[in-house]
């Protein structure tokens, strides 16, 4: 009885030390990268722009979790063009265009369902030697709840290969055209 005393003792003390230590951690994050893709700054901001094409060259595609569905609203592309999504592994949620400058620039809020976690993306475009440079950004807060915190270092990771497959599949799309 004393050993089981003891286990339930350890565990709770390392319950309270993981919660405590979430506390230390940042309550936001910010994760950037840039790539240049062959094409012109038109065909780049299009695509950005247009929610509708993001399913065709994006990370977050029917490839990487076929229950992923897509329904659009608002204008088809730049301002208050918006996409909604499910998915049993990615969750479901809302992107949302609240800044398109033609050819310079593509911001968006995304709202996660169930989540007070709220990200804003802003894809800055400019003219380069071989193509457009694309800078993608998002940064965001992670809510209240302080366990989200654990996410952050996470986050860098994971957005950066999401961003380096879509820069990919950029490259793809516009040179299929």
């Amino acid at each position: 009885m004393k050993v089981l005393w003891t286990i339930v003792i350890v565990i709770a003390v390392l319950i309270a030390l993981l919660f405590a230590g979430a506390f230390f951690l940042p309550a936001s994050f910010s994760v950037q990268r840039s790539a240049v893709i062959a094409a012109p700054v038109d065909a780049v901001y299009a695509k950005f722009a247009t929610p509708r094409t993001w399913a065709s060259w994006s990370a977050w595609t029917t490839r990487a979790d076929s229950t992923l569905v897509y329904t659009y609203a608002g204008p088809d592309s730049g301002l208050g063009a918006i996409m909604r999504f499910t998915s049993k592994k990615m969750g479901n949620g809302e992107l949302e265009i609240v800044e398109a400058v033609p050819d310079q620039s593509v911001g968006y809020d995304l709202r996660l369902t169930g989540s007070d976690m709220r990200i804003h993306g802003r894809i800055a475009l400019e003219p380069a030697s071989d193509g457009t440079k694309v800078t993608w950004h998002d940064s965001g807060s992670l809510g209240g709840n302080v366990m989200l915190r654990y996410l952050g270092p996470v986050l860098d990771k994971s957005l950066a290969a999401a961003y380096e497959t879509s820069f990919q599949g950029l490259r793809r799309d516009l040179n299929a055209r």
